[in-house]
């Protein structure tokens, strides 16, 4: 083979959990061929560090920094904001732990929000700190310490605990990594890793393929933007191509989403349900599949997710502004409406709902969350009582979603890719994905993409962060009843 080994810059790695879990799994795969990889970088963040200490060998700048701190979530509380505007929000919500709206009618958290964000960030670092506790060879009790005190941000330090193996420049780290290939680092040939994968092709051609659909984003009804949202008219349309080519023995579909419209994830999950009786459907959760992202997915053959995948939230919200006092008192506006029907006039939102108007509402919405309940059971094969003591909204882990038997086991995509082999009786095959990856152009005149740059835009010119840019944009969209998660986590 031309390979000979790997250097690997990870350090500043954004990404989410489960996405760090497949690369970091994909290296201790290639370990096994007793090929080297190396990793180097002069700032590892949280993720970037835990992906590196898969490695054989991680060197870090000796001026350099380690994110090794802990994992927190953090909340942007909207309510103070809305006061001053003159905003109210009313709400209709079934779930204790349903907790998407707490920011625009709370200053603070709730304690049952409190209590599962703790205990499922908890379980996530265990297991992360577990890992990395393995592959270095020390305790867990150890590295959970380090980074519980902070002990390891400077590298000196952090090698000093065994988390580093080395202090070492760029050029000197690159040195080592070919000396470990038995190569001359001025003759060996270096090459991008996204070279490669262009011209690599792990699959043999085959007349059999297996599809992997990508859902992405937040779930609205309609067309979609890639990376951002799952519109469900593109997502079905994308399906039924799929489902309605022979040459398509199965279908995986790959969830990377905290929710959105209930109305949107039903349709997608109905559709799914069908194509299921005409061939297999497997589900691969990404870094979060939650609220409308597990309603979509629980009705699939099987559901894959990794340890550190963010799941479940099953329950159901509805978000509806009153301007009244913006409109009215501070803006001076008077709305004036000719009704026949107690309802004829829909949701205004220049007053309050009427008492008639909040139980049709809160009707609605006791309905969706009953829809939700009984769509998990028969997806799941759980009675309803046993999904109801789980939902009300509450967020998981993986590591207790397989407990629960919100999932049927622990992979990622590839593992959800051979489980669709399998269930179609087929050994040889290809994988194609859906949707194309769009070339650079057409990306930068995407509309989402000119939509982050006004996001940015806005925040340079507020001095508010651009999350909250986003959500405050994301706002106007919540229309109807929403399947959604309430926060993203991230580590730094």
């Amino acid at each position: 083979m031309n390979v000979k080994g790997i250097y690997l810059d990870c350090g500043s790695y954004a990404g989410g959990m489960a996405t760090a879990e497949e690369i970091r799994n994909a290296i201790l795969q290639f370990r096994k061929t007793g090929k080297p990889v190396t990793a180097y970088s002069g700032l590892y963040s949280e993720l970037g560090y835990y992906i590196a200490s898969a490695c054989d060998k991680v060197i870090c700048n000796p001026r350099g920094m380690l994110e090794i701190d802990g994992i927190s979530s953090k909340f942007v509380m909207y309510k103070g904001l809305f006061d001053k505007l003159g905003v109210d929000f009313q709400v209709f919500r079934v779930g204790r732990f349903k907790s998407a709206v707490e920011p625009f009618t709370q200053t603070t958290m709730s304690e049952e929000n409190r209590q599962q964000v703790t205990q499922y960030i908890k379980s996530l670092y265990e297991y992360q700190m577990g890992n990395i506790a393995m592959s270095r060879k020390l305790s867990k009790d150890t590295v959970w310490n380090i980074a519980m005190q902070g002990k390891a941000q400077r590298p000196a330090d952090a090698k000093a605990l065994g988390l580093i193996d080395a202090l070492n420049y760029e050029s000197d780290a690159r040195k080592e990594a070919a000396r470990a290939c038995k190569l001359d680092s001025e003759k060996a040939k270096w090459f991008a890793f996204a070279k490669y994968a262009k011209d690599a092709d792990p699959y043999p051609y085959s007349e059999n393929k297996i599809a992997v659909i990508y859902a992405v984003g937040d779930i609205l009804p309609g067309k979609q933007n890639p990376d951002e949202q799952i519109g469900s008219t593109s997502f079905i349309k994308t399906l039924h191509k799929a489902q309605n080519d022979p040459t398509i023995k199965a279908i995986v579909i790959r969830i990377n989403s905290p929710g959105g419209s209930a109305y949107a994830s039903d349709e997608m999950a109905h559709e799914i349900i069908a194509c299921k009786k005409v061939k297999p459907v497997m589900i691969s959760f990404g870094d979060v599949s939650a609220s409308g992202g597990y309603y979509m997915g629980c009705v699939g053959d099987s559901i894959f997710a990794l340890p550190n995948t963010i799941t479940g939230s099953i329950g159901v919200f509805a978000l509806l502004p009153n301007t009244q006092q913006l409109f009215g008192e501070k803006l001076g506006l008077n709305y004036e409406t000719v009704e026949l029907g107690e309802l004829s006039a829909g949701w205004r939102p220049d007053r309050p709902l009427g008492e008639k108007e909040r139980a049709v509402m809160q009707t609605m919405i006791n309905e969706i969350y009953n829809d939700f309940l009984n769509t998990v059971a028969e997806g799941r094969h759980m009675s309803k009582s046993n999904v109801a003591a789980l939902a009300e909204g509450r967020v998981y882990s993986a590591i207790d979603a397989k407990e629960l038997h919100l999932i049927d086991d622990f992979g990622g995509i590839n593992r959800a890719i051979l489980a669709a082999a399998r269930k179609s009786k087929i050994t040889e095959y290809r994988v194609v994905s859906y949707p194309e990856q769009e070339d650079w152009l057409s990306q930068l005149l995407n509309k989402e993409e000119m939509a982050k740059t006004q996001w940015a835009m806005a925040a340079k010119a507020s001095g508010l962060p651009i999350e909250t840019i986003k959500e405050a944009e994301k706002i106007q969209h919540l229309v109807g009843p929403q399947y959604l998660l309430p926060w993203s986590v991230k580590m730094h």
